[in-house]
């Protein structure tokens, strides 16, 4: 089976990871060394791409509840307990990879519209902040092409992402010193 998409928690002694054990997608948590595994999310759609926000006490990741995968995917939160699993989002986008800024008040995430490619077919991903409660929504990057899978360093002064910017024809790899939006709250 599909066991994949792990991090761990900020203390190193759980990980969060995403399993179709059970027939779809879900998240699951368990100890560091493999005991205690216990499934989260029970929601239909596929969910994934799960990561502890930096005191432990959330877990943020990707959620399909309306079954329709290839169009929109909505970002949700969950206790490390499977209480409290919420959506962030709720738009007819495809918002994936989120990631948290190191102050666990924000996070970044990529966001497509897959029902509107633009001229010629080509669907533009970019990146996008939202505080805890998915408010504040800032657009991040401007680049006609791939922008996606953000991550913040430790101290949040700089983001690395993934993109295809210039016309490059495979993504590579970006750093930038990162400022936080003043839109931001």
């Amino acid at each position: 089976g599909y066991d994949a998409e792990g991090s761990y928690s900020p203390n190193g002694r759980s990980i969060v990871f995403t399993s179709q054990r059970d027939g779809d997608l879900e998240i699951y948590v368990m100890d560091a060394d493999g005991k205690n595994q216990r499934r989260l999310t029970n929601g239909k759609g596929e969910d994934g791409g799960p990561f502890f926000s930096p005191d432990g006490q959330a877990i943020l990741y990707r959620g399909d509840r309306r079954n329709d995968q290839e169009q929109n995917l909505q970002l949700r939160m969950v206790q490390p307990d499977g209480t409290n699993d919420r959506a962030l989002t709720d738009n007819a986008l495809f918002n994936w990879c989120p990631f948290w800024h190191p102050t666990g008040k924000y996070f970044i995430y990529t966001q497509a519209n897959h029902a509107a490619p633009r001229k010629g077919g080509k669907i533009n991903y970019d990146l996008f902040m939202a505080d805890t409660k998915g408010d504040g929504l800032t657009r991040v990057t401007f680049e006609p092409s791939f922008d996606g899978l953000p991550v913040f360093s430790p101290d949040g002064r700089r983001l690395m992402w993934t993109s295809k910017r210039g016309d490059l024809k495979e993504a590579q790899v970006f750093i930038a010193d990162f400022q936080m939006p003043a839109a931001m709250p």
